[in-house]
């Protein structure tokens, strides 16, 4: 649970620095926009490698991850930047979208606790 309020602080932190980096004025939206629900799932998957690289501190791995889940989503990285740089320039939205990012996430948590709760009673621990 700890690692999971760290990811969303995290997630939060990088959704407000981004946005402070960027100036009042509306940002273009991008020829090759990512769809919404695409960018939100992206979301999730970035985040999961963050917490691989928090736990593997290895960036080789981490960055080759990256690259498999561009190639999964069949966009570039730079299209993932500049959906990304877009989306943050709407700021009420994008944090409507961390939230369902957040809420995605906690729901895999419960999933994943609740089938280790299973298996532990199943081996009478």
């Amino acid at each position: 649970m700890k690692r999971l309020l760290k990811q969303v602080v995290l997630l939060l932190l990088a959704v407000m620095i981004g946005y402070g980096c960027m100036g009042p004025d509306k940002a273009p939206e991008p020829e090759n926009l990512i769809s919404e629900q695409n960018y939100i799932d992206l979301l999730i998957e970035m985040q999961h490698i963050s917490t691989y690289r928090d736990a593997q501190p290895d960036s080789v791995n981490a960055d080759s991850l990256k690259a498999l889940v561009y190639d999964k989503f069949g966009i570039t990285e730079e299209q993932f930047l500049a959906s990304h740089t877009f989306y943050q320039k709407q700021v009420e939205r994008q944090l409507m979208r961390v939230q369902e990012v957040i809420r995605q996430l906690e729901n895999e948590e419960q999933y994943i606790q609740a089938h280790i709760d299973s298996v532990k009673a199943t081996k009478g621990e």
